[in-house]
């Protein structure tokens, strides 16, 4: 075999190890980091012998396993085949053995052990990658909800949280026996299951009907082509957007459900019988209900326009198939949809009341322009954020909100309109896609009139949040205009000028996110740098200015590159007895049931600590306010003067103090963070008897119950 035919066929290859290798090295280098607080290898810039082996001992592993899997490539047609017993398997099996994506591990910092070695790290369960302090949402908010809900019987009304009665069935809903839960079905292994399994089960539920979604849905984008639809799959499951996002915002389940919805629509049009066309039609009433319960408008309204899009784009198509007993099914749905709707909003109607009334986010009012079209190429270096989550962050941002979807902006868009002009044909989705990006596009890095922006309704959305639904814009313009050049026979180049055009901008685009986000005097990201710049050279090619038969290279090139990156994000936590079990929440679980009535209250400099007690069925007050409880807070405000402060979303900072009693929003964004100081006479008037603190409080004469590495439980006297 010449030399040309040997690198056409197996370069790929060749560049995938590359890659594989500086990932791996780098992984392991954030492990050390996390664990030593030191930065050493390729993340210092240090090219030391030791690092070269590490990297060429990668490098030839993984080049074995992809020659392996060339060789033996015909088993995914079996994986293809038998996809959903593989992800059914993959459910059961971290299920049973309690494998989760969470970073809890981040409590034994907390709780004042730490982590020395690699043996502290699995003896806490966390068995691969390092839990991630950043995701304070998931960690130490949205999982200790879901686990306190053990200590209510799953009942649809907490009063644990907050201490005071809590809708626990609307916003930041957690597992109940409850309408909106038949909607919820990844909250189902909590009700089954119990917390431990209950969390594995929704963690990894979710990532594979992301995945199997997604390829379904692809196949209705690319027409039925199967590797095209995998790359689809694994660009949108793994992204750093849902990955770094994993289990807040309901940002999966929006992707699933809208997904799905799409995807039930096409078959819904497809088929004959009459008994899967109300089976369908009641599962896309089920897909509209789980959509809209994520109650995230930042998310939902701009992600709306895309499946808006997508709908009719498939009915259109589709017209001549469209029966009589079509459009029956399709109103049947929304009847299903529209009476189960009323029951849940009549049941928290007087939620839905006070969150519209708050200040944060209910009276919230956004016009846009708060993002720079130098973001629109932030996704070149995001898919590296879980290796460097310092270097590649800008300083007004932080590693969450810079991750992204790997967009490959502006080929997409480019590409779609220079196939319309060549074809001279008009594309719909093409059209309704593109006129949606544009009109997110203007409302991103521009801005909008407030007209404009309540008639849209993204005035209750977000810039950076709509930044990530322009990339799943680009990437489904990218594989729809793949599926096109695939129709083609013969090799297929398009014009030098576009290759060169396209390309122009991404090097621009790239060097303007270097010298906006590359903010380290140590050089140590440089690696990163050259590598994200070869890999979206490489993508552009295979893209632009390659045969037909290089669609399959760029679905293996985004499958490895986004499975490795996405799969680094978050780590594998086996259990939840890292919090559960720790001493500190067993003496709060002891009191609890000894005084199962009393308020608690978490004295401390962060709000991480919060809803620790809600973990052992403690009723705090302080918990996450997740909407405000205006009756408590008026207790010790009477005349309502800190309305403004305690009136939202809040995360609530408490202090015990002899001054007056005083409230104080933190200037940060999102303003979800207060300081309440309280005056020890006004713990009465809240009702507070326990407090969990983690300085000593001994000036106020409280009695101490007990002292675990420098944190102290108090009962108030």
């Amino acid at each position: 075999m010449k030399l040309k035919n040997m690198l056409d066929r197996y370069g790929i290859y060749l560049f995938l190890s590359a890659f594989v290798s500086v990932y791996f090295v780098m992984f392991r280098e954030l492990r050390h980091q996390f664990l030593t607080g030191q930065v050493v290898g390729l993340l210092n810039g240090e090219f030391e012998l030791r690092t070269l082996a590490k990297l060429m001992f990668f490098f030839l592993i993984a080049l074995i396993v992809f020659l392996l899997l060339d060789k033996f490539k015909h088993i995914f047609i079996y994986i293809d085949r038998y996809r959903y017993f593989i992800g059914a398997a993959i459910i059961i099996i971290c299920t049973i053995f309690e494998l989760s994506g969470s970073s809890m591990g981040v409590y034994n910092v907390y709780f004042g052990h730490g982590f020395d070695t690699p043996k502290d790290l699995y003896n806490k369960g966390v068995i691969f990658g390092v839990p991630r302090i950043i995701r304070g949402d998931e960690f130490a908010v949205f999982t200790p909800m879901n686990i306190s809900q053990q200590y209510n019987d799953y009942g649809d009304v907490s009063k644990i949280l907050r201490g005071a009665s809590t809708d626990v069935t609307t916003f930041y809903a957690t597992p109940s026996f409850s309408v909106a839960t038949i909607f919820r079905p990844f909250m189902w292994g909590y009700l089954l299951l119990g917390s431990a399994k209950g969390l594995a089960f929704y963690w990894v539920s979710r990532l594979v009907c992301l995945f199997l979604v997604s390829y379904e849905f692809g196949k209705v984008l690319t027409d039925k082509r199967k590797v095209l639809s995998a790359g689809f799959a694994t660009v949108i499951t793994f992204s750093q957007t849902i990955q770094w996002w994993y289990s807040t915002n309901g940002l999966m389940e929006m992707f699933i459900f809208g997904q799905l919805a799409i995807v039930l629509i096409y078959y819904l049009i497809h088929t004959d019988v009459l008994w899967k066309k109300v089976i369908i039609s009641l599962g896309m009433a089920e897909c509209a209900m789980g959509y809209l319960l994520a109650y995230y408008p930042a998310q939902q309204i701009p992600l709306a326009y895309v499946f808006a899009a997508m709908a009719i784009y498939v009915l259109i198509s589709n017209r001549r198939l469209i029966k009589a007993k079509d459009v029956l099914c399709l109103i049947l749905s929304v009847v299903v949809f529209g009476g189960t709707l009323l029951l849940v909003v009549y049941h928290s109607w007087d939620t839905f009341k006070v969150v519209l009334n708050t200040v944060y986010p209910g009276q919230r009012v956004d016009t846009g322009g708060e993002v720079s079209f130098i973001q629109l190429f932030q996704y070149i270096v995001s898919i590296f954020t879980p290796v460097d989550t310092n270097n590649l962050v800008s300083a007004d941002s932080n590693v969450c909100d810079s991750a992204v979807f790997y967009s490959m902006f502006p080929i997409g868009i480019v590409c779609s309109i220079v196939a319309m002009i060549k074809n001279r044909k008009a594309d719909l989705l093409y059209i309704l896609l593109i006129i949606i990006e544009v009109f997110l596009i203007i409302y991103c890095v521009i801005g909008i009139p407030e007209i404009v922006a309540r008639i849209s309704l993204l005035s209750h959305s977000l810039s950076i949040r709509v930044l990530e639904i322009l990339g799943f814009i680009d990437i489904i313009l990218l594989f729809r205009f793949l599926s096109h050049k695939a129709q083609k026979t013969e090799k297929s180049k398009p014009k030098i000028f576009v290759f060169a055009l396209v390309s122009f901008i991404i090097v621009i685009g790239a060097a303007l996110v270097i010298r906006t986000l590359y903010i380290s005097e140590s050089g140590g990201s440089i690696v990163l740098w050259i590598l994200a710049g070869l890999t979206i050279i490489w993508i552009a090619y295979l893209v632009l200015y390659g045969s037909v038969n290089h669609r399959e290279k760029l679905a293996i090139t985004l499958i490895v590159i986004m499975a490795i990156s996405g799969l680094s994000v978050n780590p594998i936590q086996k259990g939840i007895d890292v919090v559960t079990e720790d001493e500190l929440v067993t003496d709060i679980r002891n009191t609890v049931e000894s005084d199962s009535d009393a308020l608690w209250m978490v004295v401390g400099d962060s709000y991480v600590m919060n809803n620790v007690p809600i973990t052992a069925g403690a009723k705090t007050i302080n918990s996450t306010n997740t909407y405000p409880n205006i009756d408590l807070w008026e207790k010790i405000d009477p005349d309502g003067g800190y309305n403004y402060v305690y009136n939202r979303y809040s995360h609530i900072i408490m202090n015990v103090t002899d001054n007056d009693t005083s409230f104080e929003l933190l200037d940060r964004n999102p303003p979800d963070v207060i300081i309440v100081n309280v005056n020890k006479r006004d713990l009465k008037k809240l009702g507070v008897s326990y407090i969990l603190s983690n300085r000593q409080l001994s000036e106020y004469n409280f009695r101490l119950i007990s002292e675990r590495n420098n944190y102290y439980l108090y009962e108030v006297t």
